[in-house]
């Protein structure tokens, strides 16, 4: 099992390093460096940045501040939830295929012939 946490700003990605623990909050599969130690057990770093009894570090102040940005937009969906896509990104990818455009007549024009 690898670790399900996503990394990334804009675009988001699973980790992918290899699981060592589980969040005792959310259930997500988490490596050694997303995992932080709290009074509640392991937890991730978006369930450390918002519950009480763990300690602040790069990724939980990451997760915070991710959340922060995302809230007015109605927060962060991760990857196969409802609202990770657009509704535009989602007409797109579920459209049948679109036929190939045809390529334009060819031209009698011959460079070699000037």
């Amino acid at each position: 099992m690898t670790c399900q946490w996503q990394t990334g700003m804009l675009v988001m990605r699973e980790c992918g390093a290899p699981a060592t623990a589980g969040c005792a909050l959310c259930g997500r599969a988490l490596c050694m460096i997303h995992t932080s130690m709290g009074q509640n057990g392991p937890a991730c770093p978006g369930c450390a940045a918002t519950h009480d009894g763990y300690a602040r570090n790069e990724e939980t102040e990451l997760a915070a501040s991710r959340e922060e940005y995302y809230r007015p937009y109605g927060g962060v969906a991760g990857y196969g939830q409802q609202g990770y896509f657009s509704g535009a990104d989602a007409a797109a990818m579920n459209r049948g295929p679109v036929a190939q455009r045809r390529p334009a007549q060819e031209d009698d024009y011959d460079a070699m012939e000037t």
